[in-house]
C-alpha cells in the first residue's frame, strides 16, 4: 500500500510538471531590421511570454531561440543559436513577463530590402524534471518585417528558390545574375561547371557586385547545359543553367 501511494504521488508530481504552459505573446524587438554598413547585421531581440500554467518562480529558466524565414515561410534564411535566461520574478497564472533585451547579430547582410518573417521560440527549461509544455502550438510566434537595405533601397522582386538563391535569366546568352537572399560574409564561393565537371568560371573571374549579388559573363562559352554551384557558409546549392546565344 505504501509503495502504491508513493507511485501515485510521483505520478501526480509528473502531471504537475507536465502542465507547464507558456505562450509567446509578442515580439517586442527588433522594431526593424536593417543591413549593417559592414559585413554583419546587428539588432535587439526582446519578446513577451504569458504564463497559462502554474506559477513560475525565480528557480525557472526560459529557453529561447530565433530564426529568420523567407516571405513564403518555406525556407530558413538565418537560424540562430539558442539561449537561456533566468526569470527574475514570479509569474502568476495568467501573468506576462518581458524578456531582457538581447543584442544579437548575424555574420552577413541581406543585400536587398526584402520581406521576411522573424520567428521566436520559447520554453520553460529547468525544473526537477524536464517540463512538458501543455500546449506547444503557442510556443512559437512569427512576425513579418521588411529587412531593409541601407540607404533605402526598394523592395526586391527577385524570386528565390528554397536555397535562398536566385539565378537569372535562364536560359542566358550574355550575363548570368546570381543573387543570394542572405550572404555569409567572406564565405561565399561560386563555380560554373560544364557537364564534365570542368570549372569555366569561379570567384576569380566572377564579378562581385556585393556579398549578395554576382554577375557571370557567359558570352564566350559554348551553348549547352551547365551546373552552377554556390557555397554560402555551410549551405551548398546547385542549379542547372542553360547557355543559348
Amino acid at each position: 500500500m505504501k509503495k502504491s501511494l508513493t507511485l501515485l504521488l510521483l505520478a501526480i508530481a509528473s502531471i504537475g510538471y507536465a502542465q507547464v504552459d507558456i505562450e509567446l505573446q509578442s515580439i517586442d524587438k527588433p522594431e526593424y531590421i536593417q543591413d549593417g554598413t559592414g559585413e554583419s547585421t546587428t539588432f535587439d531581440l526582446q519578446f513577451t511570454v504569458k504564463n497559462n500554467g502554474p506559477a513560475l518562480t525565480t528557480e525557472d529558466t526560459i529557453y529561447y531561440s530565433w530564426a529568420i524565414l523567407n516571405e513564403a515561410r518555406t525556407a530558413v534564411v538565418v537560424n540562430a543559436d539558442p539561449g537561456l535566461f533566468l526569470i527574475t520574478e514570479t509569474i502568476a497564472t495568467g501573468g506576462t513577463y518581458q524578456s531582457p533585451v538581447f543584442g544579437v547579430g548575424v555574420n552577413g547582410t541581406l543585400g536587398n530590402s526584402t520581406p521576411i518573417n522573424f520567428a521566436v521560440l520559447a520554453y520553460v527549461f529547468n525544473r526537477s524534471t524536464n517540463p512538458i509544455d501543455a500546449d506547444s502550438l503557442d510556443n512559437v510566434i512569427i512576425k513579418p518585417y521588411i529587412w531593409e537595405k541601407q540607404y533605402g533601397a526598394s523592395v526586391s522582386n527577385v524570386s528565390y528558390n528554397d536555397d535562398n538563391l536566385a539565378v537569372y535569366p535562364n536560359p542566358v546568352s550574355e550575363e548570368l545574375n546570381v543573387n543570394l537572399l542572405f550572404a555569409q560574409s567572406n564565405n561565399v564561393s561560386i563555380q560554373l561547371m560544364d557537364l564534365n565537371g570542368k570549372v569555366v568560371a569561379d570567384n576569380s573571374t566572377i564579378i562581385g557586385i556585393s556579398p549578395n549579388n554576382y554577375k557571370i559573363g557567359v558570352a564566350g562559352l559554348e551553348n549547352g547545359l551547365y551546373v552552377l554551384r554556390v557555397v554560402n557558409g555551410k549551405s551548398i546549392s546547385t542549379s542547372k543553367v542553360t547557355i543559348a546565344h
